[in-house]
């Protein structure tokens, strides 16, 4: 497997793994304030002469900041 390379962008966090792509986006928020981290996972389909891959499941992926109840 590849060493996947992470840079750190103005707009999030880039990384480039064997097979895929995945951006990370933090300190976002919801349309109801929640506190959200945004991941999106690109695969490599689109390269002539190379094995495609595909993502299993959503492409895009939030992950919510939940509250406590009291």
């Amino acid at each position: 497997m590849a060493t996947a390379r992470k840079l750190r962008h103005r707009k999030g966090l880039h990384v480039e793994a064997e097979g895929c792509i995945v951006n990370i986006y933090e300190n976002l928020q919801d349309n109801k304030g929640q506190n959200v981290t945004h991941i999106e996972i690109i695969p490599d389909d689109h390269y002539a002469g190379e094995r495609i891959w595909k993502v299993i499941g959503s492409k895009h992926i939030r992950v919510i900041q939940l509250q406590r109840r009291k």
